[in-house]
């Protein structure tokens, strides 16, 4: 898979580019030092993942992941930062992204997350998902909102979660929207990931 390091720092980005060069399965397509340069090159050249990171000068990350999703929604953006935080976490998620790792993370877990979401498994890193689902405790769903969740995750369109539950379709789709504002979500893959991600870190 071709990949493109983007950070500000170029220490890091000589750090990646060693660290990711000696496994076969992946090819630098190239690296940039913001958001723009980002956005400048994935519109010229043919990238397959892009390590972006979040705070840069010129063009922040989740901006440049954005701009990079509207005109090319196949290329796959994982956040690679130092910032785990809930705004953070779920501005990335809001523009995008299909991953989120911290820099802290190990390198065989870097790894294996970047080769993870290109095969098409979106991926946030144990610590930042910590701090993404402390935040939202307070915001607890009903049981049937959590019972509707789980369905989604589970694959069922709106039709089968009613037919389940034994509710009209109107009332299955009001309360995704509930669901949606209380978690602070933007559709119906992001209910699926958090859903599982936050099942296999109880």
């Amino acid at each position: 898979m071709k990949l493109l390091i983007v950070d500000d720092d170029e220490i890091v980005i000589e750090s990646l580019d060693i660290i990711l060069s000696v496994d076969d399965e992946f090819e630098i397509a190239g690296h940039a030092l913001n958001g723009n340069e980002a956005v400048d090159f994935c519109e010229k050249n043919n990238v397959d993942v892009v390590l972006m990171d979040i705070q840069m000068p010129v063009m922040d990350g989740i901006s440049a992941c954005r701009t990079i999703r509207k005109f090319n929604p196949d290329i796959k953006i994982i956040m690679l930062t130092t910032f785990h935080d809930y705004k953070n976490i779920h501005q990335s998620l809001q523009a995008g992204a299909s991953g989120y790792l911290l820099k802290s993370d190990d390198t065989e877990k870097q790894k294996n997350t970047i080769k993870a979401v290109y095969a098409g498994l979106p991926i946030i890193s144990e610590d930042a998902l910590k701090s993404f689902s402390e935040s939202k405790k307070s915001k607890l769903l009903t049981p049937r909102e959590n019972d509707i969740l789980e369905l989604i995750a589970n694959g069922l369109n709106n039709k089968e979660i009613a037919y389940q539950l034994y509710i009209g379709e109107g009332t299955v789709r009001n309360n995704i929207s509930i669901i949606l504002e209380k978690l602070e979500l933007r559709d119906r893959t992001q209910l699926a990931i958090y859903y599982w991600q936050t099942k296999t870190n109880l």
